[in-house]
Parts: C-alpha cells; structure tokens; sequence
C-alpha cells in the first residue's frame, strides 16, 4: 500500500508540472516559506552529529524515507499555492546540499524546473537554510552564506542565505533565508541568541537600503518568534507597520497559523518585506493549510500539523510547520 502510494503520487507531480509559466507583464511572484522538519540526507556525515537520522541511527533513516518525504515535500511545493507554483522557495531543517539534491531528484522538483541553493552549513547537526527557484523565471545573480556565529562564546548556528534574483528579467530581488535559534535549553537563557542573528540580518538590509532606498527584500524562514518579539520587533526592526521593513505574519485572511506548539497555534514562519514591496507590489500573505497537510489533535479535539515522526515514532506526515506564501505584483 505505502508503495503504491508513492508511485500514485509520483504520477501526480510528473503531470503537474507539465504545467510551465512564462512571465507576462501582469503576471505576479509567488514565494513561499517552508519548514520540512528534519530532511536529512540517510548518508553519515563523519563530521555532524547526525547519526539518529542514518539507518542504523534511532529514528532508522533510510533512503526509502527520505525519497517518501521528497516527494511528498514536493506535493507541498506544487499545491499548497492557489495562484500558481512558487517561483522561490526558502527552506528550512535540510541537511545541507546533498539533501537538497535528493529533493530535487528523487522529489521530482528539478523536472519542474527547479534548481537548488544551498551552502555546507557549521550547524552541529548539518541542519541548513536552502533556496529552490524556478530557473525558467528566475535567474540566480549571487548567492552568499551569511556567518551568524559567535566564536567568542562558542555559538555555532545556520546561516543566513542571501539569494539575489532577476525575476521576470526586469526586477532584482534580494531573499534571505533564516533559521534563527531554537529555544532549546529554556527562552531566557537563549534569547542573546536570536537577538544576536536579528542584528546581523538587520545589518544586511540596512547595507542594502542605504545603497538603494527602493531595495526590494524579502526575509523569510523559521525564526522561532512570534511577531510581537523585541527580536523581531525591535532588533531587527520588523513590524506590521514597518516602517523599513514590514511583517506580513499575522495577515492571513482567515486568521490561519503555521505552527501548533502545546496545543496553541502561533506563527514563528515568518515573511518579512522592504518598504517598497509594501507600498508598491499589494504583497498578500497566507499561511497554505490544505486539509491534507494536519491530522486529528485528539487532545484538544482539532487539527495539527501531520508531522513526520511523533517522538521517533514514524508518522509518515509532511513536517511539524504548515508552508507561508507571499504574492506580489512586481513594478
């Protein structure tokens, strides 16, 4: 049953994305932001503490898997959008570029005309920030690895990726990926942290906005805080209201979520935009809830995120983050 199922799905993909867009001039940029939950590569990497996730490891990783969860990561891609596929898809919690690769591939994405960015990340566990894009729509300019790490007290974390990208062969558009820390080891004790991450992604749109007051920059990612943080708020200076940058979290017309944490729905996926997309593209966010990304929450008698493994128990879900999409109209 479980391989008939992935060969339906396979099915599936191939004829959606037969599906190809062009740009037209009144055409718009969909982007998406994307938690996957823990996609590692089976493969050991001597270097990173990645064993639980290999086949021999606790949570008996297998390529099998991980081809499982390509695809269904890709049925996510390809869906969870109702205008048309993202052209730009930042990604968090892959184990850096080889599972990457396995998306592209084995998921089926690269013959939809998605390519891959992603950089070997310092992280402990290889856990890294990767961006796909639609090569037929977007052109790759530069790519950069931002260093958040803080050497003098032995901080080591993901960096934050900074795509720039030509879309529609007009208009440049700087992405960054970020994954900021966890809270992993209690809040007060690891806020120094992301306020640490949040003055380094503040530094690099300041740099940008300074060259050019009309930058068009997009931050996304899974920034493990609510909107309403003084991280997000007042590090790096993100709000509903800007007015440099402006936070787009919160804005789902129906109120939607991405992220179920003790039984409290919260947004911590955040999409984050410069002035001039806010004032001059009508940017439009939504969290992509499709019935089939949640499960029953037997305990407060609802729904959840239909995650991949339950303690290391395996679920067979598509991760523990629901996907946040941004439409714009670029001028």
């Amino acid at each position: 049953m479980r391989l008939l199922a992935v060969v339906l799905l396979a099915v599936v993909l191939s004829s959606t994305c037969t599906q190809a867009q062009s740009w037209s001039r009144s055409d718009t940029l969909v982007v998406m932001s994307y938690n996957v939950e823990n996609f590692f590569c089976p493969e050991d990497d001597p270097l990173k503490n990645d064993d639980a996730f290999t086949p021999d490891g606790s949570y008996i990783w297998t390529m099998d898997k991980a081809n499982r969860k390509a695809l269904k990561v890709a049925r996510v891609i390809l869906s969870a959008s109702d205008w048309h596929f993202p052209d730009i898809v930042g990604l968090c919690e892959v184990e850096g570029p080889k599972a990457v690769d396995i998306l592209l591939k084995n998921g089926g994405l690269s013959r939809c005309g998605y390519r891959g960015v992603c950089f070997p990340t310092p992280d402990d566990r290889g856990i890294a920030t990767a961006l796909l894009y639609r090569g037929e729509r977007v052109e790759l300019l530069d790519s950069t690895a931002i260093d958040c790490n803080n050497v003098e007290r032995g901080f080591v974390t993901r960096h934050i990726l900074h795509c720039k990208l030509l879309c529609g062969g007009r208009d440049t558009v700087h992405v960054m990926v970020n994954h900021w820390p966890s809270k992993y080891g209690g809040e007060a004790a690891t806020i120094w942290r992301r306020e640490y991450v949040a003055d380094i992604a503040k530094h690099h749109c300041d740099s940008l906005l300074k060259l050019n007051p009309d930058s068009k920059i997009i931050l996304l990612g899974d920034f493990n805080e609510g909107a309403k943080s003084v991280e997000i708020c007042e590090r790096l200076g993100a709000t509903p209201t800007g007015p440099l940058l402006f936070n787009m979290s919160g804005k789902d017309p129906l109120g939607r979520q991405s992220y179920k944490y003790r039984s409290a729905w919260e947004t911590i996926d955040h999409i984050i935009i410069s002035k001039y997309i806010y004032d001059n593209c009508q940017p439009l966010f939504v969290v992509g809830e499709k019935p089939w990304l949640l499960e029953p929450d037997l305990n407060n008698k609802d729904y959840k995120p239909f995650r991949t493994y339950v303690g290391q128990k395996f679920n067979d879900g598509y991760s523990d983050h629901l996907p946040v999409l941004l439409k714009i109209q670029l001028k």
